[in-house]
């Protein structure tokens, strides 16, 4: 049986114990493996193309490495949603957090973008692996929903 303290936060009266850790769950946990190896791998593809031919290759070795920083930079390869916000997890260790108050989930047919209001033209886009997965919609869709998030 739980109660309120003055906090807010919820407790268990027959414990005392307060039921904190259960708020950091995530409802909707996706990633992709291949977001996260991808730009790994353009960097090493970007190192042997130098390797290999190194003074007539210089512009190919540069264009993977720049795709790689691309990609390492605006597509994460995992996100998590919370009642407080989205984290963005990034290939090379980068996180965001983008507060709900001031994001919009544009629900696309394979997966969903993520807009700040206001500050970026571009969303983030956020992919629940390459390969269409019957149920991933609409859990998602559930879980955006079950937080009022603002969903279009």
């Amino acid at each position: 049986m739980a109660d309120e303290t003055a906090r807010g936060r919820p407790i268990d009266v027959d414990t005392g114990r307060t039921l904190v850790p259960m708020d950091g769950i995530a409802s909707y946990e996706g990633r992709s493996r291949f977001l996260h190896w991808w730009p790994t791998f353009l960097l090493l593809a970007s190192l042997y193309v130098l390797w290999v031919a190194f003074p007539a290759a210089i512009q190919w070795a540069t264009f993977l490495a720049g795709a790689a920083w691309l990609q390492a930079h605006l597509v994460p390869w995992r996100f998590s949603v919370f009642d407080e916000g989205l984290v963005l997890v990034f290939p090379f260790g980068r996180r965001v957090f983008l507060p709900k108050a001031a994001t919009t989930v544009r629900l696309e047919s394979v997966g969903a973008v993520a807009k700040v209001d206001g500050r970026r033209r571009m969303g983030y886009l956020l992919h629940d692996g390459i390969l269409y997965a019957p149920g991933q919609r609409r859990s998602l869709v559930l879980a955006l929903r079950a937080y009022d998030y603002r969903v279009v």
